[in-house]
């Protein structure tokens, strides 16, 4: 089945939308969430006040766009680095988790640890199905304690990384996130043995 090419019209429209969100995403690195108006946004990426509410209904449209990248990420960068040994498949899982917000770098962790939203929690996002699924495999193959709850050690260990984030980000990125993230990602494990 093939796919239909994309009109002019849905191409603009991507192109609107993206540079919405990357004007949106720029302004708030530099000045702060709280301190970036719709108007800015649109000013910066040179479209009506009209068509930001077009594409977004709100500025913390925003932040759940950002989400989805870090589903994104996951599921096309990471996914195919698994290696099919889940242990050692988490810790690369971490290793990327701290990639991604070095490649944005720590203002765009900033924004992202500041927001107050319910998608950190959200269970059904991809990268936590695909934690889950790595603690439940690791736990299948010994790695951990038969009554290690997979939940639990998922829970912990993604606690542990954004503690890890929230570290760097504080720091101005001054340290090795990744270095850091592999040596307490290795740690947690071990509290599950």
């Amino acid at each position: 089945m093939s796919r239909k090419p994309m009109t002019d019209r849905s191409l603009r429209a991507m192109k609107t939308r993206k540079k919405l969100f990357q004007s949106a995403a720029k302004l708030i690195d530099k000045h702060g969430y709280d301190n970036v108006t719709i108007e800015e946004i649109c000013r910066k990426a040179g479209v009506s006040v009209g068509a930001f509410y077009h594409y977004f209904n709100s500025k913390t449209d925003i932040i759940v766009e950002l989400f989805k990248q870090i589903d994104n990420y996951y599921e096309e960068n990471v996914t195919p680095e698994l290696s099919g040994d889940a242990s050692a498949d988490l810790e690369t899982f971490f290793r990327y988790y701290a990639k991604f917000h070095i490649e944005h770098g720590y203002e765009h962790t900033c924004m992202v640890l500041k927001i107050q939203n319910d998608l950190f929690l959200d269970k059904g996002r991809y990268m936590h199905v695909l934690l889950l699924k790595l603690t439940e495999d690791a736990r299948a193959g010994g790695a951990f304690g038969e009554d290690a709850d997979p939940v639990m050690v998922a829970d912990y260990l993604l606690v542990i990384a954004r503690g890890l984030l929230f570290d760097w980000a504080l720091a101005r990125g001054g340290h090795d996130l990744i270095e850091k993230m592999d040596r307490y990602i290795k740690l947690g494990k071990k509290s599950f043995v």
